[in-house]
C-alpha cells in the first residue's frame, strides 16, 4: 500500500510535522501563547536538525520532541475516523502502536533531507477551540513554504493537532487515505494494520 500522504511525511515539505489531530477540545489558545508555542517548537526542530551527532542520535531527539509537542495518541484515532467504532480493542491498541512505529520512522528519514532548515513565525489567527499559526520553512535549495500549525490546549498544555500545507489539511488527508485502504478491503480494519506493518518493513529494509 502506498500513503499519499503519511504523518510527518508531506509536512516535513516544511519540514517536520504533519497532519496532527485530537479528540479532546480545549478553551481557545491566546494568540501569543499559541505563537511562542510554535516558535519555541520550531527552533528546537531546527535545533536537532542542524546539529550534529549522527542521523540515529538527531532522530531519538526528534522522536522525544515530537511527542512533547504533538497530540500522537488522539492523532492516530482521528485518523482512524468512524473506523475506531468498528475496530476490536486489539485491533485499536495494534494501530495506535503502528501509528507510532510509522511516525518514528518518518522522522527517522525526514532528518536526511532537510539540514540547513530555518523556520520563522508570522501570525496566529482563532481556528475552532484553537489558534492556526502561520511559518515560513526555508530549505537550502527550495522555494519557502507557507506552513500553517493548528494549535489546541490538550491535557492542559498547547499542543500541535494539525498542520496546513498549500491549503491541504494532513490530518484529514490521512484520515481519507486511511479509510480507502479499508472500505477497498470491505471494512475490514485488519487492512490497514496489514498496510501499515508493510510500509513498517519496508522502511526497516532501506535502513539495513
Amino acid at each position: 500500500m502506498h500513503f499519499r500522504r503519511f504523518i510527518l511525511g508531506a509536512a516535513m515539505a516544511a519540514p517536520l510535522l504533519g497532519m496532527m489531530a485530537t479528540a479532546t477540545r480545549a478553551q481557545t489558545l491566546s494568540t501569543d501563547t499559541a505563537k511562542a508555542f510554535i516558535d519555541q517548537s520550531g527552533q528546537q526542530l531546527v535545533t536537532i536538525v542542524n546539529g550534529g551527532g549522527s542521523p540515529t542520535d538527531r532522530a531519538t531527539q526528534l522522536r522525544t520532541l515530537v511527542n512533547q509537542i504533538v497530540a500522537v495518541d488522539q492523532v492516530g484515532d482521528y485518523v482512524l475516523g468512524r473506523y475506531i467504532n468498528i475496530a476490536t480493542p486489539a485491533q485499536h491498541d495494534k494501530f495506535q502502536q503502528l501509528f507510532h512505529q510509522l511516525l518514528s520512522y518518518n522522522i527517522t528519514y525526514q532528518i536526511k533531507a532537510y539540514q540547513g532548515v530555518s523556520f520563522t513565525v508570522n501570525d496566529a489567527t482563532p481556528q475552532g477551540d484553537g489558534m492556526l499559526v502561520d511559518t515560513t520553512i526555508t530549505t537550502p535549495g527550495k522555494a519557502p513554504a507557507d506552513v500553517g500549525w493548528d494549535v489546541e490546549e490538550v491535557g492542559g498544555k498547547p499542543q500541535i493537532v494539525d498542520v496546513i500545507v498549500a491549503g491541504t489539511s494532513m490530518r484529514i488527508t490521512t484520515r481519507n487515505d486511511y479509510a480507502s485502504v479499508i472500505t477497498d478491503n470491505g471494512g475490514n480494519v485488519s487492512a490497514l494494520l496489514t498496510a501499515m506493518q508493510n510500509q513498517i518493513d519496508k522502511a526497516a529494509s532501506a535502513d539495513q
